[in-house]
């Protein structure tokens, strides 16, 4: 038991020296490779603005401390020793990694600037993003921004985007990804129409009606609606489909039918009166909304501030 507490101390004691060794030479270290890079000490000391006598003094002190020789020193010039030589190879790679880290420092810390490239499906871009956009042009007026609100899969690499916003499922493509929120369908009417269909009592009623979705396609889909612990399928082939919100909601307004929209894009409608919720019991599943960016993307200080203040602002216009 002795030899050991004897042997812990002894391996305290060096890496306790090491460390001390390590802390006292490293900007020293650095400036080893100054005058290695720079070709001497009067060179190191112009490019690091430290008087010439004091960089000769630190790397004396150097190497009295690590107790080798890293220099040979002569009227003319100044080579690395064989010891010198191995040690400037360490101590430059530590240089570059102190540099990058600074790098990365500088860039977390700068204020956004530059150009930032969006893409989003058309009714993201007019009901969500524009309110954050908005904020964002405001707040960070260094920033030139492109957005392009479309239906069709823009390649972000390919394309030189910094961020796409998606909704629904993703596949697997190995971007970064930052969840926004969730969006909720649901069906719609106006109280005129309401009042003289035939009555809606649960999902399999809506076949019975005229009906809007909110789709690219005619062919008939197949809802899951659940209300508390029950579960009902409904199968809705609708008279209209369009992936745009504006058609539908015009032509719901005109007390045509029922319309399957966003939530979140009927806001002024339903707090006016012109449009309630059908089956507001009922559920749909929510559809999760992401911001996609190519991960050597995603740390620029104008993507993050982005992301940020999209993650706020969406959440707020969902609830």
């Amino acid at each position: 038991m002795r030899h050991r507490q004897l042997a812990l101390v002894g391996q305290f004691r060096y890496y306790k020296s090491m460390n001390e060794l390590i802390d006292a030479s490293l900007s020293d270290l650095a400036l080893l490779v100054r005058v290695k890079d720079n070709g001497g000490f009067s060179a190191a000391a112009r490019i690091t603005k430290i008087p010439q006598p004091t960089v000769s003094r630190r790397i004396a002190t150097l190497e009295e401390r690590v107790g080798v020789r890293l220099f040979n020193r002569t009227t003319r010039s100044v080579v690395l020793t064989e010891a010198g030589e191995r040690v400037y190879r360490h101590a430059k790679q530590m240089l570059e990694q102190a540099e990058a880290v600074a790098t990365a420092l500088e860039e977390m810390n700068a204020r956004p600037s530059g150009t930032l490239r969006l893409t989003c499906p058309v009714i993201i871009g007019q009901c969500l993003i524009n309110e954050v956009l908005a904020q964002y042009i405001a707040t960070y007026p260094e920033v030139r921004i492109k957005l392009e609100a479309t239906a069709r899969r823009v390649d972000l690499i390919e394309e030189g985007y910094d961020i796409a916003i998606r909704v629904g499922e993703l596949p697997d493509s190995g971007l970064a990804m930052t969840p926004l929120g969730a969006a909720e369908t649901a069906f719609f009417a106006t109280p005129d129409y309401l009042a003289e269909a035939t009555a809606i009592k649960d999902p399999k009623d809506l076949p019975a009606h005229p009906l809007f979705l909110f789709s690219g396609t005619l062919e008939p889909s197949v809802l899951q609606f659940s209300r508390a612990d029950k579960k009902m399928t409904a199968e809705l082939e609708p008279r209209f489909a369009c992936n745009d919100v504006t058609p539908i909601l015009n032509a719901t307004l005109r007390n045509s039918g029922l319309a399957q929209l966003p939530r979140f894009a009927v806001q002024r409608e339903l707090s006016t009166g012109d449009l309630v919720e059908v089956l507001p019991n009922w559920r749909l599943p929510a559809a999760d909304i992401n911001a996609l960016t190519p991960s050597f993307r995603g740390s620029s200080p104008a993507v993050k501030a982005f992301l940020a203040m999209a993650k706020e602002g969406v959440r707020n216009l969902l609830q």
